[in-house]
C-alpha cells in the first residue's frame, strides 16, 4: 500500500492557486505577498497579508487553505508534531467543504477542482508519512479524479502546469525506480518525462503561484534523477537568494553547490545547516561536508568520521533518506580504497535500503554486480 501510495506523493504536493478569486487584484496581491513571506520564514508578516484576504473571503476554500499552508511550513515536517497535524487536517476538511460547495456553481468548476485536488493532496501526503497508508491511498484516489479534471484546465489555469508536470514525469520515473509497481500503474494514464519537465520550466515562467514549488521539483528531479547538477543550481540558486530564510530551500541549494564542486560557497551554508536544532538540516549539512572532505579536500578519515556521525542520526522520511544512502555510500567507497571489498559490499546493501537518487542506486548496483 505504502508503495502504491508513494506514487502520489510527488503530483498533489502543490502550492495554492486561487484561479477566479484572482480577477480580484487586491487579493491577489496579498496573496503573493504573503506567500513570498511564508516561504522566507516570515510568518508574522504573511499572517499580516493573508489575513486580510480571509477577511474578505471568509467562506472560500482560499482560507483554510491559507491557514493550512501556515501551519505546515511553521512545524515541519508536520507529521511529527501531532498537535498540529490535527489542526492541519481540520483546516484542509474545511477546505474541502467549502470547494464543494463552489463546485456547484458551474462557472467556478476551475477554481473548485484546484481547492479540492490540492486539499486532498495535502492530507494523502501527511497520511502517506504518517503511516496510515490505507487513509491515504483513499485521499490519494480522490485526488486523482480531480486530477484528471485538471488537465482539461490548463488553458484556463497555468497553475495546472504544475501537476500537470509532476504526473508525466512521475507516472513514467516511479516504476522505473519501483518496478515493483508496474503492473498496478496499467491502471493510470501514461505519461512522458520530457514533457513533465517542460511543463514545469513552463510552470516556473507563466504560474504565479506554483512557480516556486516547480522551482524546488525541478531542483529535486535534475539533482535526484536527471544527474543534470548545472540545471539544478539555476533553480535552487534562484529558490535561495529569493527565499534566503528557507531552511528546505537552502539545504537543496548547498547540495547543488557541492554537486557542482562550488566548495566555497557550500561551506558557508554547510555550516548554517549544521548550526540548527533541527536534525534534518543538522543530518543533511553533515552529509555534504562529508562529501567535501571525501571528494574535493581527499581526506577518506575526517569523510568517514562525518558519514559516521550521519549514520547516528535518524533519517526523515520525507528529507533525509536519500542522505542516509548517500553516507551508507561514502563509507563504502572509503572501504573500497582501504582495500575491505567486504565491508564496502555490506554498506552498498544497507544503501539501496534507503537509496531513490539515480546516481547512488547506480553506484551501489554496479558495485553488487
Amino acid at each position: 500500500m505504502k508503495q502504491l501510495f508513494l506514487i502520489f506523493v510527488f503530483w498533489f504536493y502543490s502550492a495554492a492557486s486561487f484561479s477566479q478569486l484572482l480577477t480580484d487584484n487586491e487579493s491577489k496581491q496579498l496573496i503573493i505577498k504573503g506567500l513570498d513571506k511564508l516561504y522566507n520564514y516570515e510568518f508574522k508578516e504573511a499572517d499580516f497579508n493573508f489575513h486580510q484576504v480571509k477577511i474578505k473571503y471568509p467562506k472560500h476554500p482560499v482560507t483554510p487553505l491559507l491557514s493550512a499552508l501556515q501551519l505546515q511550513w511553521q512545524n515541519l515536517p508536520i507529521e511529527q508534531n501531532p498537535k498540529a497535524l490535527a489542526q492541519y487536517l481540520a483546516l484542509l476538511e474545511k477546505c474541502q467543504l467549502s470547494a464543494e460547495m463552489l463546485l456547484q456553481d458551474p462557472s467556478k468548476k476551475a477554481e473548485a477542482v484546484f481547492f479540492l485536488f490540492a486539499s486532498h493532496g495535502y492530507v494523502a501526503l501527511v497520511l502517506n508519512y504518517n503511516k496510515e497508508q490505507v487513509k491515504a491511498a483513499n485521499e490519494a484516489r480522490k485526488a486523482y479524479s480531480y486530477f484528471k479534471d485538471s488537465k482539461q484546465l490548463i488553458d484556463k489555469n497555468p497553475e495546472f502546469l504544475f501537476t500537470s508536470g509532476l504526473y508525466n514525469f512521475y507516472r513514467i520515473q516511479y516504476p522505473e525506480t519501483h518496478p515493483i509497481v508496474k503492473p498496478v500503474m496499467l491502471f493510470f494514464e501514461n505519461g512522458n518525462k520530457k514533457l513533465g519537465i517542460s511543463q514545469l520550466e513552463q510552470a516556473v515562467l507563466k504560474s504565479v503561484f506554483s512557480r516556486i514549488e516547480s522551482a524546488y521539483y525541478l531542483t529535486n528531479i535534475y539533482l535526484k534523477y536527471e544527474m543534470a547538477y548545472t540545471k539544478a543550481l539555476h533553480y535552487s540558486t534562484w529558490l535561495h537568494e529569493k527565499y534566503p530564510n528557507n531552511l528546505i530551500y537552502t539545504m537543496r541549494h548547498t547540495e547543488s553547490l557541492v554537486m557542482n564542486g562550488k566548495i566555497d560557497e557550500a561551506t558557508q551554508l554547510i555550516q548554517h545547516l549544521k548550526r540548527t536544532n533541527d536534525n534534518v538540516y543538522l543530518l543533511a549539512g553533515t552529509l555534504f561536508e562529508g562529501l567535501v572532505y571525501e571528494k574535493y579536500k581527499k581526506n577518506d578519515k575526517i569523510a568517514s568520521e562525518l558519514y559516521s556521525n550521519v549514520l547516528k542520526m535518524k533519517p526523515n522520511e520525507r528529507y533525509t533518506n536519500d542522505y542516509y544512502a548517500m553516507a551508507y555510500a561514502g563509507l563504502a567507497r572509503i572501504s573500497i580504497r582501504a582495500g575491505n571489498k567486504a565491508k564496502a559490499e555490506e554498506l552498498y546493501k544497507k544503501c539501496l535500503e534507503y537509496a531513490e537518487y539515480k546516481s547512488t542506486s547506480l553506484e551501489a548496483n554496479n558495485f553488487l554486480k
